[in-house]
């Protein structure tokens, strides 16, 4: 009787924990409040530390992304359910070495069918996210060097992808449009670490007919904690250097300049910078969560302003105050 009270409750256990994505490889694990952490040969920083302080930003920006984790209504892109739980945990795998890195990438990729191109940008970055939206791998260490080594900082690109996730989960969208994904990434790492650290990926290889043709991947610059990309995007918000909104809203990975990666965090900051904006920011993900393609008419509209140069000229003035910090 003792034994059946035991296995009872073991598989109880079982059934009540988040779905394990990678069941071959064993790991630790720890449940915080919206987030389970699985880590091999490694700790549990940075998604023990950071990942609620994500959450906590992403709150105040997302309607009712609470209830997706309480009431389990986290969805896929494509609108599916993201587990079987009572309450959904999104989870972050944590990996010391590559090898172990290289076996999550190759689990994913004969599941989803990628490329060699895909696979390989994969394993140069170190990190990636579901394409269903469950969860996040992170190489702590050199992605390409199948021993562990020093582990690396990782914390920006943890809430940046993080940002990017409760983004793509609140929309059920898959498809959204490069400046909504990545200037939400850059607006969680500016409100939690008061800096951005940019990434530039060139993707050119990846779209060439020979899929297996190098892709190199280079890190940009990373603002130190005295340094501020707000002052440095009013440098570059003067007439001559100005980004047009269309052409942030057009910004693509593989043609991605510095100063328009800077434009993209600045617009979405702008769009939730005050009360009334955030709650018009909120209508527009609502209206996205409801099938409506987030184009620039619906922005505009959403936001408030008849054309472009109408919403310029509040943006451009807000990039130059002392408001834009």
């Amino acid at each position: 009787m003792k034994w059946k009270v035991v296995l009872s409750l073991l598989v109880a256990s079982l059934a009540a924990g988040q779905t394990l994505h990678f069941p071959d490889l064993k790991w630790k694990e720890k449940d915080l409040d919206h987030f389970t952490i699985r880590t091999k040969s490694t700790g549990t920083d940075p998604g023990r530390k950071y990942s609620e302080k994500t959450y906590e930003v992403m709150l105040e920006i997302l309607p009712g992304l609470e209830r997706d984790f309480e009431k389990n209504e986290f969805r896929t892109p494509g609108g599916q359910e993201a587990g079987k739980e009572d309450r959904f945990r999104f989870t972050i795998y944590l990996v010391e070495n590559g090898h172990d890195f290289h076996s999550c990438v190759m689990i994913d990729a004969n599941r989803h069918n990628w490329r060699s191109g895909n696979v390989q940008i994969t394993k140069q970055v170190g990190n990636y996210l579901d394409s269903m939206n469950r969860y996040l791998v992170i190489c702590k260490s050199d992605p390409e060097q199948s021993g562990g080594g020093r582990e690396k900082d990782r914390k920006e690109i943890l809430v940046h992808n993080l940002g990017t996730a409760l983004m793509k989960s609140r929309t059920h969208q898959a498809n959204l449009p490069f400046w909504m994904t990545a200037g939400m990434g850059y607006y969680a790492e500016h409100m939690v670490f008061d800096r951005c650290s940019i990434y530039y990926l060139d993707f050119e290889a990846y779209y060439r007919e020979n899929p297996d043709a190098k892709v190199d991947a280079r890190k940009g610059g990373t603002l130190g904690p005295q340094e501020s990309w707000p002052r440095i995007l009013r440098k570059l918000c003067k007439d001559d250097k100005r980004v047009s909104l269309e052409k942030t809203l057009d910004a693509q990975i593989i043609t991605l300049s510095p100063n328009e990666s800077g434009y993209i965090f600045a617009l979405n900051y702008f769009m939730v910078s005050t009360d009334e904006r955030r709650k018009k920011y909120q209508e527009f993900i609502t209206s996205i969560r409801g099938n409506v393609k987030p184009t620039k008419d619906l922005l505009l509209k959403t936001m408030g302003y008849g054309d472009d140069a109408s919403f310029e000229k509040d943006w451009y003035d807000w990039m130059m105050s002392s408001k834009f910090k």
